[in-house]
């Protein structure tokens, strides 16, 4: 925790409410969106960093700085979106997605004679995650032999982000968490980098997306939603409880009966909150067994 010097001086702490009420203000002005939604530890952990960037050591300094600077504005803002994934990242919880949830899955679907598996990924950053289950679901498939087809709704709020998930192209650090025969098989090599196989980039839509828009239940791109699988991962704990409770609502009510949403495992405890079953102890999947309800 950061203190404002000289003595009799409060900490960050202290007056963190009434100096983040003023930033929500300053950004709904200058950035024209509304912040209050974040969790207040994120918001106040952002703030610690905007001050050691700019060097400000108090809190009323930095806001009397952001009030007249729309580029620290804009730099606070990018702050708050975080936009970090990996390949298969939390190893338990694609175990269970390519042993257990993808596999049956496909037998379901192809026991309906359903033409297509429905997958979003809410909040896919640079496309790992999404790729990711591509990935699974294209080896699956072809060992079956199967006609199934597979669709994947990816969204995010990051322009950026997109537009690096469409080229499909990633480093060498970024692919560690990809097996070999994945990377054989699923992209291609040259100039030290990765590039993911058109056929895999084909099966996957990616746009633009905001969870918390309340006059949509879905991506615009997937029409109904309907999903069979949806991945809500690593963006739930930055948020207040009550957006929270919102977002897990929207994604359940996106789900087709008997579809799943995976979290981040650290999540879990977020997701206890409504009536979704864990398929595997600490696995951060879950299945909807009813319809679902957020109880507050």
């Amino acid at each position: 925790m950061l203190k404002k010097p000289g003595e009799g001086e409060n900490t960050i702490g202290d007056s963190m409410n009434r100096e983040l009420h003023r930033i929500v203000k300053t950004m709904r002005v200058l950035q024209g969106c509304d912040i209050s939604c974040y969790d207040e530890p994120f918001l106040s952990a952002s703030l610690e960093k905007r001050m050691a960037a700019t060097s400000l050591a108090t809190v009323t300094d930095y806001c009397d700085y952001l009030s007249g600077n729309a580029d620290e504005a804009e730099q606070f803002f990018r702050s708050l979106n975080i936009t970090y994934s990996e390949f298969f990242r939390n190893p338990l919880t694609f175990a269970v997605l390519e042993q257990q949830v993808l596999p049956r899955l496909i037998e379901e679907k192809q026991d309906s004679c359903t033409a297509e598996l429905r997958v979003w990924s809410a909040g896919c950053a640079a496309g790992q995650e999404s790729y990711s289950v591509a990935i699974l679901l294209d080896e699956l498939l072809v060992a079956r032999k199967s006609s199934l087809s597979f669709r994947i709704f990816a969204t995010d709020i990051s322009g950026d982000s997109l537009v690096t998930a469409g080229r499909g192209v990633y480093d060498t650090v970024a692919v560690q968490n990809v097996r070999l025969k994945h990377l054989q098989s699923c992209f291609e090599t040259g100039h030290g980098s990765y590039t993911v196989s058109r056929r895999l980039i084909d099966r996957i839509e990616f746009s633009s997306y905001d969870l918390l828009d309340e006059r949509s239940t879905s991506p615009p791109g997937s029409i109904y939603g309907d999903f069979d699988l949806v991945f809500c991962s690593n963006l739930l704990f930055y948020y207040k409880p009550e957006v929270r409770q919102f977002i897990i609502n929207k994604v359940c009510h996106s789900l087709s009966y008997g579809g799943y949403m995976v979290t981040g495992e650290a999540e879990r405890g977020i997701v206890d909150t409504i009536n979704l079953e864990e398929i595997f102890p600490m696995s951060a999947v879950y299945r909807k067994i009813k319809e679902c309800q957020v109880m507050v």
